[in-house]
């Protein structure tokens, strides 16, 4: 006769035979995978122990004038603010008893690279969304509504009616095709930006930032010494002096027929875009592990806790033709 008290501990010798393989193949899936992130490239990686985090402008910077014996001092003013919002994502999987009678360990951790994978894939689509949506109020992912695209003055990361405290109206969005001639625009059109005190904002377009469709494309403009299209041997004034980021989440809007891109100011671009990692300790994610005797059922929950956003437009100028 079989007597099976608490299961003889049958349910507790699958799970242990398991659990720790399948958290550790977990946690080097989702590490390999976000080496190909571009997070870190585009992103200041910060972390926070607060509910949110905001930055504010200060506007009237003092100018320098010829000393007539006392220093002259500029009214300081607080400007606009962005917030960074935190924000929790969750999955978990479920494996009863009966399952893990007939699984192994090979199609389990099948199971939890998908799983490992659709972490990285979240954060990516988050950190894409931005590019690909930067001229909207919000973006989708998941079926989430995120209105991160919006910077410190109200309206969304590329648009044509940015302001400043002066009053000033600017443009960082065209809808032009890349090609040489649309790319020197673009690059002038960030020269000439004023910073939020009406000043130069002394930026230096350095990279181009396109879908993996216009690669081919951008390569030809910026990665010849020759210039680009001609018999000539003029040589390309883009060859070592712009970066290339090919970004396989970057992608067309739905109902656009072109294909967008972006130049940027990578330094001033990295002090505005935040990543902003909200769990303690060292790492972004939680991965956790539980069993419910009485269902006999084990199940794995990992948990994301970020948020992400651009708090100055102006170190980049967004291409979206229509």
């Amino acid at each position: 006769m079989a007597i099976n008290i608490q299961s003889s501990g049958n349910f507790q010798k699958l799970v242990g035979l398991y659990e720790y393989p399948l958290l550790e193949y977990w946690v080097d899936k989702y590490t390999d995978a976000i080496k190909q992130s571009m997070i870190p490239e585009l992103f200041s990686l910060e972390r926070s122990s607060n509910a949110a985090e905001a930055i504010s402008e200060l506007t009237g910077a003092p100018e320098f004038t010829q000393w007539d014996g006392e220093y002259t001092y500029g009214e300081q003013k607080e400007g606009n603010t962005k917030v960074w919002t935190p924000m929790v994502w969750q999955a978990g999987m479920a494996y009863d008893r009966f399952l893990l009678e007939n699984a192994k360990l090979m199609n389990l951790k099948t199971d939890h690279g998908k799983f490992a994978l659709a972490a990285a894939r979240v954060k990516e689509a988050c950190a894409a969304g931005l590019f690909t949506y930067a001229d909207k109020d919000t973006y989708t992912v998941n079926g989430v509504p995120l209105n991160w695209t919006a910077t410190a003055d109200g309206l969304s990361l590329a648009n044509k009616a940015h302001t400043s405290m002066k009053g000033d109206t600017q443009s960082n969005l065209s809808e032009l095709e890349l090609n040489e001639e649309n790319l020197e625009i673009a690059c002038q059109a960030m020269y000439d930006l004023k910073d939020e005190n009406g000043n130069d904002a002394n930026l230096q377009p350095d990279t181009l930032v396109v879908p993996t469709y216009l690669r081919k494309k951008a390569l030809e403009i910026i990665g010849g010494t020759g210039k680009v299209d001609t018999s000539d041997n003029n040589p390309n004034i883009y060859y070592g002096s712009m970066k290339l980021i090919v970004w396989k989440q970057f992608k067309k809007q739905p109902g656009k027929t072109g294909f967008p891109w972006a130049v940027i100011d990578s330094e001033a671009a990295k002090e505005s875009a935040k990543w902003i990692n909200r769990l303690p300790g060292k790492e972004d994610y939680e991965i956790k592990s539980w069993k419910n005797e009485e269902t006999e059922t084990w199940k794995i929950g990992a948990l994301l806790w970020y948020v992400a956003g651009m708090y100055d437009w102006r170190p980049y100028h967004f291409s979206i033709p229509e």
